[in-house]
């Protein structure tokens, strides 16, 4: 069906008797479309204790709450001919129609708004998460006198949090933590180091529920979604492949590769600086790969032998599957270190936390989601 063009969207999506979703660019009218609904919802006899307004930032709550107190403070001094045209432009009526009783009623609208206990409710998210918890505190399984950490405050808990990582990692190297720890500490320069540490406090809440997921059965693991094998680390895919190498049959192909054409010696040359004892699985790379780190189109020239061109062929598919199944191992390697140092990290934040009697912004919203979702007091909550 297609909808005219001259219909007004937003007095459309200002209308209380519809449920809407809206998307619009900043300054576009978001919060005019908000305050109009709610000034038609008070119109329509709503209790204004009875409406809630959420915003996600403390800036926008007060922007508003000052711009329905500004529309509702008009009301309450214009003359009969100005209220009847504001009314009619908010919800469409014909202002001829509106009586004596409407225009009064819309002129009490502010003082009401002034005298609800507590206020309009018009605030953040995580302000109203707080106001639940506080009034039920034992059905949400939180402390009655629990305190918020504002961003400041919980960012330098969380570095602390971090210190007391490195301090558990540095006194069990050996365990997981602490093998963790190291991997990183030498595989990512400083930098790169702190940026997975700032991502991991970051995160961390999306980090648990994939964490949770995991050991519920409910998600993939990370050998899974890479399709690697848990059984094979990478350091036993680099020794298999390289277990499977004659050192001596290595050395008799370079040799014939160094009879061939300048690339064969070439290759030739890059065989004989990885041979062994000192080869390695990335060493014997630049055999197989170009500087730009992709297969060789061809190992070898007509020039070269053709033994020894049939081998490193055969060789360099082995070397690419190889290299497939390694870097899967790793990334998986990687992810389970990773999530093994966010585990132990969140661990160090919670205790933290709960030595002060603290929920943070994130666990004002997750408490408040089971409060009102999960919990056996859920329903009474609901209904309180």
């Amino acid at each position: 069906m297609t909808t005219p063009v001259d219909v007004d969207y937003q007095a459309r999506a200002a209308d209380p008797g519809r449920s809407v979703f809206v998307t619009a660019n900043a300054g576009s009218g978001k919060t005019t479309t908000l305050v109009n609904r709610v000034a038609r919802l008070l119109l329509g006899g709503a209790t204004p204790g009875a409406i809630l307004c959420v915003t996600y930032t403390k800036a926008a709550a007060a922007e508003m709450q000052a711009r329905l107190f500004e529309t509702l403070g008009k009301w309450a001094v214009m003359d009969d001919a100005d209220l009847s045209r504001s009314l009619a432009e908010l919800d469409g009526r014909d202002p001829s129609g509106l009586s004596p009783a409407d225009l009064s009623s819309a002129r009490r609208m502010f003082a009401r708004a002034l005298e609800t206990p507590g206020g309009l409710k018009i605030q953040t998210i995580h302000a109203f998460c707080e106001k639940l918890l506080r009034r039920f505190p034992l059905e949400a399984g939180v402390s009655p006198r629990f305190t918020v950490l504002e961003n400041e405050a919980a960012l330098a808990l969380s570095r602390e949090a971090r210190e007391d990582l490195a301090r558990h990692a540095f006194g069990n190297p050996d365990g997981q933590v602490g093998q963790a720890y190291s991997h990183f500490a030498v595989e990512l320069h400083w930098d790169g180091f702190q940026s997975l540490l700032a991502m991991i406090e970051s995160d961390r809440a999306r980090l648990l529920t994939y964490i949770d997921g995991v050991e519920a059965g409910q998600l993939p693991g990370p050998h899974a979604l890479t399709g690697a094998d848990p059984d094979s680390s990478p350091a036993q895919i680099e020794a298999n492949f390289l277990d499977g190498l004659d050192p001596a049959e290595w050395r008799r192909m370079a040799m014939g590769m160094s009879t061939g054409s300048a690339n064969d010696q070439k290759l030739a040359t890059a065989m004989q600086a990885a041979a062994p004892p000192l080869w390695t699985f990335d060493g014997i790379g630049c055999v197989f790969l170009t500087a730009a780190g992709e297969p060789r189109a061809k190992m070898g020239t007509k020039s070269a032998p053709s033994m020894a061109v049939d081998y490193l062929t055969t060789l360099q598919l082995k070397y690419l599957s190889a290299r497939g199944s390694l870097r899967a191992a790793k990334i998986a390697d990687d992810t389970v270190k990773l999530l093994t140092l966010a585990r132990a990290h969140a661990a160090f934040y919670e205790n933290a936390k709960a030595a002060r009697g603290a929920l943070d912004f994130a666990d004002l919203v997750a408490r408040t989601v089971d409060l009102l979702t999960r919990r056996s007091t859920a329903a009474w909550v609901l209904y309180k």
